[in-house]
């Protein structure tokens, strides 16, 4: 089955900062409505990153002009959470891309917003913002309950990351509230706290009628819809099924289908009694767009004034350096890969670019946004950087479901895209030599691409699982770090891991045992083909970072084979704080920004000398 057309990447300009925005072109009989995704905060947002991108297409192929954006101080947006106003930007980046669909892409809009996206839908609607209809599923009335959830969450992670009877390293900025590796600053968090969606006025006839899903199961805030009925709204209550697995694991989280069909169908009804596509009988028009510009100043109290457009580049201000941002599409066999290519506005370029690879199934912007900081940061020292979607991953095309077996993240071919990005920076004159980055897969990538390509001189590797993947060396570990750990029964028990795991590692235990032990006997005393590829990597000079979290398998497992001394003078090491994979706790995260700087100093300074 082909994939279908990319989807044009851009930035809206004219608010504080750019926001990264997806259009998705109708590709059926164009209907008199055009749709706005938005996503939710966080985890959440990182989990159901593809669903979100199947929905938009699918609502594309039905004729419905789609956009897709990342609220500013997230995803590949410019801003940081530490900035001031965050819920006005939120709301004036909703009103500006309602805006900008008016003016370019139908008369009539409909906002989705899941989470946190449906409070900033609302708000703006309050503002004045073009929106016709809204879907909201999973909203509360009170961003306060938002703010509440996201506490109660953080403070069990504090809790399983901890290690027992010692205190926990400081985590956040007071009043700060953090979850799931994302954070609100405490003036975002006392902002949402004192946001009521019942206490706002919405324009009248101005907003027509409103969808509010269930969340498998759970039932809609009623306050809410009683709201909205008494606004003159036009309210329907359907079930949301699905809700869970679009947010699981990236690896593991599946579109919810059924909500698609249901939100595809409620837009297609007839419009309730007196509703009007006619421009005389509704509220003001969107400002008229030439050429993909929007007067900011028309028709919309939310959005400052200024010119509202659309550009292919963003420019940003880091540490008082211009940088610019361009979406790359990379063709292959398949489609396409998709990646942001960060680099110096202006000054001089560094020979040395680098390429930041999907955490696992994580889209480009890395665990906890960490690649985005990061590349902006490098880019600010003269390094271009890439940001990279491997094939089923984030915005590149293929198929992301094969990734529920993780085996798939562990195959030649993923390398080889890795090196035809490297052709398309070198093509660009982007670079000429390169280091990769990567946590978990992304850092077994780095590894194979340092192995198998003269251009990358470099490979960060942060937590990787494995360096040459055995099936059966992870049924060993599974067994002795989850099979015999009461830990572990205890988050099956909570759920953080699922049962069905447990029963297959359980039913092949015995066999991988067996195997485990053959293949240890067989190669002892040997060089086996970790041994071969270090030693490779020394002769021609290649850079190697390890970075671990305390409780890493493979850490264990080269400490205790003795492979982590000085038999290999371009391997260096560094630990980190706190027990998370992925790494959550912000102060792993803090010290992973640290060690990759101190590997970038390096590399620098060994292309000087």
């Amino acid at each position: 089955m082909s994939s279908p057309p990319a989807a044009r990447a851009f930035y809206l300009q004219g608010l504080s900062e750019p926001v990264f925005a997806l259009f998705h072109a109708a590709r059926a009989a164009k209907r008199d409505t055009a749709v706005l995704i938005c996503p939710p905060f966080g985890w959440e947002d990182v989990c159901s990153y593809r669903s979100r991108r199947e929905w938009a297409d699918q609502l594309a192929s039905a004729g419905y002009p789609t956009l897709r954006i990342d609220l500013p101080s997230t995803g590949d947006s410019g801003g940081s959470p530490d900035d001031p106003q965050r819920l006005a930007a939120w709301v004036q980046s909703v009103s500006v891309a309602t805006q900008w669909l008016g003016a370019n892409a139908a008369e009539r809009v409909a906002a989705i917003g899941i989470g946190l996206g449906g409070l900033a839908i609302c708000a703006a609607v309050a503002e004045g913002a073009p929106i016709d209809e809204i879907v909201l599923w999973a909203v509360p009335s009170r961003g306060k309950t938002f703010v509440r959830e996201l506490r109660v969450f953080g403070r069990m992670e504090s809790a399983k990351f901890a290690r027992r009877g010692e205190p926990e390293p400081p985590a956040l900025p007071d009043g700060s509230v953090g979850a799931g590796g994302f954070v609100l600053s405490a003036e975002t968090g006392r902002a949402l706290e004192g946001l009521d969606l019942t206490e706002l006025e919405l324009p009248k006839d101005r907003l027509r009628r409103a969808l509010l899903l269930e969340r498998d199961g759970i039932g809609v805030d009623k306050r809410l819809y009683e709201h909205l009925q008494s606004n003159g709204v036009s309210v329907q209550i359907a079930p949301g099924p699905g809700f869970g697995a679009m947010i699981a694991e990236p690896q593991e989280a599946r579109p919810p289908c059924e909500v698609f069909a249901t939100v595809e169908a409620w837009l297609g009804e007839a419009r309730p009694a007196g509703a009007s596509c006619g421009e005389a009988e509704r509220p003001t028009a969107s400002p008229v767009a030439q050429n993909g510009h929007v007067d900011a100043q028309a028709g919309n109290g939310s959005a400052p004034s200024g010119v509202i457009h659309a550009e292919d580049t963003a420019e940003l201000t880091i540490e008082g350096v211009h940088v610019r941002e361009t979406p790359v599409h990379i063709e292959q066999p398949f489609g396409r890969l998709f990646g942001v290519l960060t680099e110096p506005a202006e000054g001089s370029k560094q020979e040395l670019g680098a390429i930041l690879l999907n955490a696992g199934a994580i889209r480009r912007i890395g665990p906890n946004r960490m690649w985005v900081d990061m590349a902006r940061r490098w880019a600010a020292r003269g390094v271009s950087s890439l940001r990279l979607d491997l094939e089923g991953l984030g915005d590149a095309d293929g198929d992301a479901s094969r990734f529920a077996d993780v085996a798939e993240l562990y195959v030649p071919e993923l390398v080889a895209q890795v090196r035809s990005a490297i052709d398309v920076l070198e093509a660009r004159d982007a670079a000429r030599s390169f280091a990769l980055a990567g946590l978990c897969s992304g850092a077994y990538w780095s590894f194979h691409g340092a192995l198998e390509d003269e251009r990358v001189v470099a490979a960060f590797m942060l937590n990787p699982r494995t360096l040459f993947w055995d099936a059966t060396l992870e049924n060993v570990r599974y067994i002795r770090r989850g099979l015999l750990r009461p830990s572990s029964w205890r988050m099956v028990l909570q759920g953080d891991v699922r049962l069905s795991r447990v029963g297959r590692v359980a039913r092949y235990a015995p066999q991988s045992l067996f195997r485990h032990a053959i293949a240890r006997w067989r190669s002892h005393g040997e060089r086996d083909e970790f041994d071969i590829a270090l030693d490779r990597l020394s002769s021609s000079g290649k850079h190697l970072v390890f970075v671990f979290s305390e409780n890493e398998p493979l850490y264990e497992e080269l400490e205790r084979q003795g492979r982590l001394g000085d038999r290999w003078p371009n391997l260096a090491l560094e630990l980190l704080p706190g027990r998370d994979h992925t790494l959550r706790p912000a102060y792993s995260q803090r010290g992973a920004h640290d060690a990759l700087d101190r590997a970038l100093e390096h590399e620098l300074d060994r292309v000087k000398a």
